[in-house]
């Protein structure tokens, strides 16, 4: 398993789609719990996940529309900042909030907790602290002058956009003019860009406007007339990296499904819930590779009424949030104070409008940013402190002079709150939203998810618990020497307590990067796959046994067939699936493959069914190398329906990685 990736910006660099949420909380209900906008909550949030919030909506012709919500993280000069994205029609094109993706994650992600049950022989109370912390160009100079036409060129948020087609022309043609225009695309990408030129894809393009910075970046909403949401991932191997996990909510009329993926359940024997689920991203990545590489699991599903009650009505905005009132105050400190005290998200996006329009001066330049807005220009008492006195009222000074309160909040508005209030309608009125979860490795990447939707399939809850019972040494009552979880299926498993007794089994929310979540299974329950199914837009789960991994193959192909609308499978493949035997603490399979060897999720230690076979990694499954190549599997180019296009064609084409993996590979 490893990656698929949106574009990605020139520079450091950016993930389009991930969560580069530097956010100290994740909520905006949660501000109060530290002092400034600034300062470290200890909330690691994931930076390596690939994030798009798709919205399934009707438009005003009365046809199928699809607006996905993109972000877009860079770290560089705004000179050096370009974006390139392929998509099968001109878009309608607006600016996106950060916060949409704060708040999704806090109500979806998945959470793991171990209730603990105490006994007169053992009253060891288990206690951890909550792990979540209480965070314009020319239309010519085409490479056959005159090939490239723009199609539509505006001003969107802080992005001077363009959408261009090569009519008659070649991917160099496209090259050529993205650089003649300030896209610098390396030349390496042409084979990539020539099939989106075969299949007469636009190309939209962003850069900052001449005025910007990076820290003006935003989401970036794309709308399309589409069926339904697609991810083409087919052509991303120029920028795959290992086990790159792929995040999608799906916002629509029902549960989401992978239409031509399979479908994973996880085994929560082998979860680490001692650490919370420490070990998440190595289960799902070794239940993905039981799918053929190709399978997602279900992460949550649920009504949108539910996420609205739980968040009192108001899932993405609070009524106290005036900017009317943050306009007429003019002191910088009494501004963050007013912006604290209304629990204003303390996101990325946030943080640089405010930095924005209270710059740090130079001198400062060695302050932390918690110092200088924290503990300075937002603390009022800070001139009376001896430690800051002398740069504190001198900074307030400074920032006092050239600070423009009407301005900034203006930006609030427009970038923070416009669209919360719109994704706020939207869950109101839009019913179902549902989170799938995978994580792609280059090789896998020979088909693009296709999305549809199951009103017969049960909701998912994102909440998981188990018992745990301590088992106390003799004559010590408060000193556990082991703990037996009992599991959701009635079976128990006892394990040795960890020497660190003090962190166990509390968890709730995201809990730190993807990428730290990779340790090994706990072997003692199997493998990672509990199920392989494959979901269809009618009907209940069709179970393909995990243990065979010719028929999982072969599965995988037939599914490379499927268009939305249609049965998945034919009546006579569907006949050919035997009945599962499947049993994950109990089946013995081999891979055919080493796929896995060497990557950084695969480094745990082997079990009694498979041990050694994956280079030391535990329950590895199906790891076969689909086919590779121009031929087979879904492409989002492919008509889904009779007349129409089919679905979102958010390319995840990484345009400019390859200068950052050449300079990883030289370390």
């Amino acid at each position: 398993m490893k990656s698929l990736s949106l574009p990605r910006a020139r520079g450091v660099f950016a993930l389009a789609g991930a969560a580069l949420l530097a956010f100290a909380a994740s909520s905006p209900r949660d501000a109060s719990a530290c002092g400034g906008f600034f300062c470290n909550l200890n909330q690691p949030v994931d930076q390596s996940a690939e994030r798009v919030l798709y919205v399934m909506e009707t438009g005003p012709d009365g046809k199928p529309l699809v607006t996905a919500h993109i972000q877009i993280a860079y770290t560089g000069d705004a000179k050096d900042f370009s974006w390139v994205l392929p998509l099968q029609a001109k878009p309608e094109l607006e600016t996106g909030s950060e916060s949409i993706f704060a708040v999704l994650e806090q109500f979806t992600a998945p959470r793991f907790m171990v209730n603990w049950q105490t006994s007169a022989d053992c009253q060891w109370a288990c206690y951890r602290e909550d792990a979540t912390g209480g965070g314009p160009p020319s239309a010519g100079g085409g490479g056959n002058g005159g090939s490239v036409q723009v199609l539509l060129h505006e001003n969107v948020g802080p992005y001077d956009a363009v959408v261009i087609q090569a009519v008659g022309g070649t991917a160099n043609d496209v090259i050529d003019w993205l650089n003649k225009n300030g896209y610098q695309q390396p030349a390496n990408t042409e084979p990539e860009l020539n099939y989106y030129v075969g299949q007469n894809f636009v190309f939209l393009a962003l850069k900052l406007q001449k005025d910007k910075a990076a820290g003006d970046l935003v989401p970036i909403v794309v709308k399309l007339p589409e069926v339904g949401p697609c991810l083409p991932i087919r052509l991303t191997k120029i920028a795959a990296t290992p086990d790159m996990p792929i995040i999608t909510w799906t916002l629509g009329s029902a549960r989401a499904i992978p239409k031509n993926f399979l479908h994973v359940t996880l085994n929560e024997k082998v979860i680490d819930w001692m650490t919370g689920g420490g070990n998440y991203k190595t289960v799902v990545s070794k239940a993905v590779d039981f799918g053929a590489g190709h399978a997602f699991t279900t992460e949550y599903a649920g009504k949108t009424k539910k996420l609205l009650d739980n968040a009192g009505g108001s899932l993405f905005f609070q009524k106290q949030w005036d900017t009317a009132k943050l306009a007429g105050i003019s002191d910088p400190g009494k501004f963050l104070q007013q912006l604290l005290m209304d629990n204003w998200p303390r996101t990325t996006q946030v943080q640089n409008l405010i930095k924005k329009y209270m710059p740090k001066p130079e001198a400062y330049a060695a302050k932390t940013d918690q110092e200088f807005y924290t503990g300075c220009i937002q603390n009022q008492s800070c001139e009376s402190n001896g430690s800051c006195e002398a740069w504190c009222k001198e900074a307030k000074a400074i920032v006092a002079k050239g600070f423009n309160p009407k301005a900034l909040a203006a930006d609030l508005d427009a970038l923070v709150l416009v669209p919360l209030k719109k994704a706020q309608s939207q869950f109101e009125t839009i019913p179902y939203l549902t989170r799938l979860f995978t994580t792609v490795d280059p090789k896998e990447m020979t088909k693009d998810p296709i999305y549809g939707f199951n009103a017969e399939l049960p909701d998912v809850s994102n909440d998981h618990q188990i018992k745990g019972t301590p088992i106390c040494a003799p004559g010590d009552k408060y000193k556990p020497t082991s703990y037996t979880l009992e599991y959701n299926d009635g079976s128990m498993l006892t394990f040795p307590m960890p020497k660190d007794t003090y962190a166990c089994g509390y968890y709730y929310g995201p809990g730190g990067p993807l990428d730290t979540k990779s340790g090994p299974l706990v072997t003692e329950g199997g493998y990672a796959a509990q199920k392989v199914e494959v979901l269809d837009e009618t009907g209940q789960p069709v179970e393909i046994d995990a243990g065979k991994p010719d028929l999982v193959d072969k599965i995988d192909q037939a599914l490379d067939k499927a268009v939305l609308g249609k049965a998945s499978l034919s009546p006579e493949v569907l006949a050919s699936i035997p009945k599962s035997t499947w049993d994950p603490a109990k089946s013995k399979v081999e891979p055919k493959t080493e796929a896995d060897a060497g990557s950084s999720a695969d480094t745990g230690t082997g079990t009694g069914t498979g041990a050694g076979t994956d280079a030391g990694s535990a329950g590895s499954g199906n790891t076969t190398t689909p086919a590779s190549g121009g031929g087979g599997g879904s492409s989002c180019a492919a008509s889904g329906l009779p007349s129409e296009p089919f679905g979102a064609s958010l390319s995840l084409l990484s345009l400019a990685l390859l200068g950052l993996r050449a300079r990883r590979r030289g370390r």
